[in-house]
């Protein structure tokens, strides 16, 4: 939310002068610039100061690519918002602030449904074991290593990944595991953006 606290006071009393509406559209077209920058940086996956987003546990494609299209604005003559309706919000909430989600195999079958044991494993499951220490054959005579979660992917099958876990946990282990979303900053402004573009506008009004 981009409030009038965050302009300058010389810049909130012009702003008070103006009639509601003239606010309105002077916040409104402010949402706007501020939303397309921010659907820019989305698509390059950088915070608003620029600083590259930590990438994905394994692999180098890009994230969250498409949630920029979801982006909204909405604006009154007290304040402009930048948002993302329903289930895109919560998304970008845990995002934007990291977040730690505990599953459990009735959360797993709920969300992606009864497997197809053929399939390939879920990304999940490749973490699962990961954690649960499964390696394989290392190129080194009697080594092992533990396996990326791409090999693990590429090399299983759902149901094999399947039974290893089962085989890897103990009796008395509980059959559920975290998830952590490092925080990745999805919105955001730096304040000379605003006052600047503000500034701006204001002077259009004054002509």
């Amino acid at each position: 939310m981009l409030e009038r606290e965050m302009l300058s006071v010389q810049q909130q009393l012009k702003l008070m002068m103006l009639h509601p509406k003239k606010r309105t559209r002077i916040l409104g077209k402010l949402s706007r610039h501020l939303a397309k920058q921010n659907k820019k940086n989305m698509r390059e996956n950088k915070d608003p100061n620029g600083r590259s987003w930590q990438g994905r546990a394994s692999g180098s494609k890009k994230m969250m690519r498409k949630m920029s299209k979801q982006l909204k604005t909405k604006a009154n003559s007290k304040e402009a918002t930048l948002y993302f309706p329903g289930l895109a919000g919560t998304i970008a909430s845990k995002h934007q602030h990291g977040a730690t989600e505990k599953w459990n195999a009735a959360k797993a079958r709920k969300v992606y449904g009864k497997p197809n044991y053929d399939d390939k494993p879920t990304r999940l499951q490749a973490k699962r074991l990961r954690e649960l220490g499964y390696t394989i054959a290392a190129k080194r005579k009697g080594k092992r290593k533990k396996p990326s979660i791409k090999w693990i992917i590429e090399s299983l099958t759902t149901g094999q990944a399947g039974l290893i876990i089962r085989s890897l946990k103990s009796k008395d282990a509980q059959s559920s595991w975290e998830v952590k979303l490092p925080e990745r900053q999805l919105l955001g402004a730096k304040s000379k953006d605003i006052t600047n573009f503000v500034a701006a506008e204001l002077e259009k009004e004054q002509r």
